[in-house]
């Protein structure tokens, strides 16, 4: 594991901070392949929820840590600024980012009239690839580290202590964060499947959105197929991580339960569009 790559003048540049880039890089190629045209909108929309999911995944720890912190202040009253800091954003976390994305995306959509259902499906499969570019680089930084295993196990992986990610140096552990990552690029296959099923030949935005030659129900299966695939595939995982720094409520993960929550609104959601769109062909 590398945790840096290069160094430019007497600074290091981050493995981690690098596939990040990369992700978003390869998530904006994607979508300019899926979208088949320039277009404007769409590339403001991205812009948003880049920004959005940053703003989102650093917050979202600290959201979920603060009730704790005020319920067991007594344990903090003696720490220090940057230690009580550091509980509170010592992680960025993807769901926080998703949900920040998901939310910038709909104010965006909001404003401008563009169909939400379109463009999220068109942007579902590039969150997946940067995401598995992502888990790349959580590998490397040595962060989302899976639990131990025996040395003889084919997917054991021993962090040196340079490390930045807080994984224990030289214990043997399953290399989770590349498991994740291949999952992801098998979903990023399937959905620019499902997208090229369903989308309209319009594109994603204005009348191509709303008035193109599917039927309008169609709007919504790709990001709904996404939601379904990927929280199934992070709840499995979690069992597998051994970092206890993201929160273990009871016997599942915070990331467990908002992936419980995502799966069901995404089945919920999916059930309704394929509904409705037999209603409309029948019809």
């Amino acid at each position: 594991m590398h945790p840096f790559l290069f160094e430019i003048y007497g600074l290091s540049a981050s493995s981690y901070g690098f596939f990040m880039i990369l992700g978003v890089v390869a998530a904006w190629f994607l979508v300019s392949f899926l979208a088949g045209k320039d277009d404007k909108i769409v590339s403001i929309a991205f812009a948003v929820c880049v920004c959005g999911a940053f703003v989102g995944a650093f917050l979202f720890r600290p959201i979920t840590r603060l009730p704790e912190l005020i319920i067991h202040w007594e344990e903090f009253q003696g720490a220090s600024i940057g230690v009580v800091m550091g509980y509170l954003f010592g992680e960025i976390v993807f769901y926080g980012g998703l949900i920040g994305a998901g939310i910038s995306l709909a104010v965006f959509c909001r404003i401008t009239c563009v169909s939400l259902p379109r463009i999220a499906d068109l942007f579902a499969p590039a969150v997946a690839i940067a995401h598995a570019f992502g888990r790349v680089g959580c590998f490397l930084a040595g962060c989302c580290y899976g639990v131990p295993v025996q040395p003889s196990h084919p997917l054991a992986v021993r962090f040196p202590d340079t490390v930045i990610g807080g994984a224990p140096s030289g214990e043997p552990l399953l290399a989770v964060q590349l498991i994740e990552a291949v999952c992801l690029l098998v979903i990023t296959a399937i959905l620019v499947f499902v997208y090229k099923k369903t989308a309209p030949t319009g594109g994603a935005n204005g009348g191509g959105a709303t008035t193109g030659a599917k039927p309008k129900s169609y709007a919504g299966i790709t990001v709904c197929v996404y939601g379904i695939l990927y929280s199934a595939v992070r709840f499995i995982l979690e069992f597998y991580r051994g970092d206890m720094i993201r929160g273990v409520y009871g016997p599942f993960s915070t990331s467990q339960y908002v992936s419980i929550v995502i799966f069901c609104l995404s089945v919920f959601l999916l059930v309704k569009i394929i509904t409705l769109n037999r209603r409309a062909t029948v019809h």
